[in-house]
């Protein structure tokens, strides 16, 4: 897994995201900072304005025409890819957005942040239509279903709580991770989930009989970032010091040691012969799957 590694962030990167089509890169860190990369020459060629403090989720819309963004200060930003300045401004919470995600039909985007909100809106127009505190401090989006309108909340504690969207109805609760769920991705058209802890277990489940198929341990405490490939196909987990690559089929993985303790972010491009990972040490490497 040789690779390239860029740097251009002024403090910690924590999102990565290939451009749908596969021609950028978009990257979100620390200060507000969010920046467009050619893939081909790895230049940065846009820098999106408009966010105060670290930028915690990004979303490419309309096959990578726009994207939104959402911040620390609680601001969601409405980007059209070749201008600087935001085209539309939706305020939530000041606590701030730490996970933000759309439905699949993008009827509705989900939110959540530090005071253990959740929060739906009504996508493009932004009206809100409905909140939810949480009764602990399991208050993570971690993700939204890919057919139906369902997103997966986690985080501190060993709850992982599936809600109907927009009425925020809880449709199960299961027992996951020790200490907390740091993510959670559905693949098999929502049949089937993967789940990754801070006990640095990562967990593949039967959404369908809310069961545990099959459970590995990935190392020690920390905190832990991942991919599912397009293909539903491989898993790309970072973790503290190392990144590693796992077949779905076999469990066969391999590893790379990376020298950032802290790595916050991970996808696949689109064509699924590489990998980016976002890191604290200001990087963004690649890596060229073999």
């Amino acid at each position: 897994m040789n690779g390239k590694k860029i740097q251009g962030h002024s403090s910690h990167v924590n999102a990565v995201k290939y451009h749908p089509e596969g021609d950028y890169i978009l990257s979100a860190g620390f200060s507000g900072e969010l920046y467009l990369w050619d893939r081909s020459t790895y230049e940065k060629v846009q820098v999106f304005e408009g966010h105060n403090q670290t930028v915690n989720s990004i979303i490419w819309l309309n096959n990578g025409k726009e994207l939104i963004s959402a911040s620390g200060d609680g601001k969601i930003l409405l980007h059209e890819i070749s201008q600087s300045e935001p085209l539309n401004y939706l305020q939530d919470l000041k606590s701030g957005v730490s996970h933000m995600h759309l439905t699949y039909d993008e009827q509705y985007l989900v939110t959540s942040n530090k005071t253990s909100n959740v929060r739906v809106r009504e996508w493009p127009d932004g009206d809100l239509v409905y909140t939810r505190k949480s009764d602990q401090r399991n208050s993570g989006v971690l993700c939204a279903a890919k057919h139906e309108p369902h997103v997966i909340v986690g985080g501190v504690g060993n709850k992982i709580r599936r809600l109907l969207i927009p009425s925020g109805e809880m449709i199960e609760e299961v027992d996951g991770h020790e200490y907390a769920t740091m993510g959670f991705r559905f693949f098999d058209e929502d049949r089937h989930g993967i789940s990754v802890g801070y006990d640095g277990t990562m967990m593949i489940w039967d959404m369908e009989t809310h069961q545990v198929l099959e459970k590995l341990n990935l190392g020690g405490e920390g905190y832990y970032s991942f991919a599912l490939s397009h293909d539903d196909k491989e898993v790309g987990v970072a973790m503290p010091y190392n990144f590693k690559r796992i077949q779905l089929n076999n469990l066969f993985s391999t590893e790379k040691s990376l020298p950032a303790k802290g790595n916050y972010g991970v996808d696949y491009s689109p064509d699924g012969r590489q990998i980016a990972v976002a890191s604290a040490d200001k990087s963004i490497r690649f890596f060229d799957r073999e």
